[in-house]
């Protein structure tokens, strides 16, 4: 399937507050606001990864373009626009070579890597998106499907880059992970081979994120046919040491047909005086039956 091609172009997009959905919350986590975010731009959609400091948005969206906007305290949007993925990443307008999944970002240097599942792919763009310095097919992913990776992907604080891949219903239990020693566009890199446990069979894995202190989230997602969607976000403690190649978490919280929820697929960290903000956003899959939510949670301290 082809998909137009995308200029750069504001939009008019909404942040509907949302009031009291109902989300299971692990006593560590409180939920601060959330939002439907609704456009009537054609382009605006399809959300997969997510970048913030807390007011500017960076979401990458599935059919190969950046959604931008910044996000005021009083639920107004400003400078929101549709931009296109960097030169050089995706070769045609195929929706198969423009599949992007998963985004991360080196605060100093500004440069940007971009996953895409179907060519299993790892692209890296110089700073402002402007175009690409390397795209890279690791050879330790060359045998995940084409439809279940890299899904989710994390810049480690020490410079290392830990790769999801999202999973299957052959493996219904756990997924794969590949943990580099640097970064994976560049010729000499090596890579670990990870297991990671799933909180609960089928719920595989969207997106992943560090938190200030090196713990990392990672965000899940079930499906049954035809429209139910079920979400579990899971904070993990550390990375396997050099004795084990398995890793789990404990959930944080839990999206189910009961309350609030759909397809998420975006996880964010953010810091404000001192308190940690955690950022979820949906895939809506450019279908009027779903929605485009933000929601935004602060990640308590626990007691000394």
């Amino acid at each position: 399937m082809s998909v137009n091609p995308v200029t750069p172009h504001d939009i008019t997009l909404s942040a509907i507050p949302l009031i009291n959905p109902k989300i299971e919350l692990d006593a560590q986590l409180k939920l601060v606001r959330g939002w439907a975010l609704v456009s009537n731009d054609d382009d605006f959609g399809g959300l997969s990864g997510l970048l913030t400091d807390g007011t500017h948005f960076t979401v990458l969206s599935d059919r190969g373009l950046f959604a931008r906007f910044a996000l005021g305290s009083d639920s107004q949007i400003e400078g929101a626009r549709i931009d296109p993925l960097p030169k050089g990443c995706a070769l045609d307008e195929f929706k198969s070579d423009r599949d992007s999944e998963s985004i991360a970002r080196n605060a100093v240097t500004g440069e940007t890597w971009i996953g895409f599942e179907w060519r299993n792919a790892i692209c890296r763009a110089s700073p402002g998106e402007a175009r690409a310095d390397a795209l890279v097919k690791p050879s330790q992913m060359r045998h995940w499907m084409r439809t279940t990776g890299p899904e989710a992907m994390v810049r480690v604080k020490d410079g290392r880059f830990l790769i999801f891949q999202e999973g299957s219903v052959q493996s219904a239990q756990v997924v794969k992970a590949l943990l580099f020693s640097g970064d994976p566009t560049t010729s000499g890199t090596k890579a670990r081979s990870l297991t990671y446990k799933l909180p609960t069979p089928y719920f595989f894995v969207t997106d992943a994120a560090q938190l200030p202190d090196g713990r990392l989230l990672v965000l899940h997602r079930n499906f049954k046919p035809p429209f139910q969607f079920r979400a579990k976000l899971s904070i993990v403690e550390k990375l396997p040491g050099a004795t084990s190649d398995m890793f789990e978490g404990r959930v944080l919280a839990s999206l189910s047909e009961k309350g609030l929820t759909d397809n998420f697929e975006g996880v964010a960290v953010s810091q404000a005086e001192g308190r940690t903000f955690i950022w979820l956003v949906s895939d809506d899959n450019y279908l009027w039956l779903q929605h485009t939510y933000l929601l935004q949670f602060e990640l308590l301290k626990t007691p000394a």
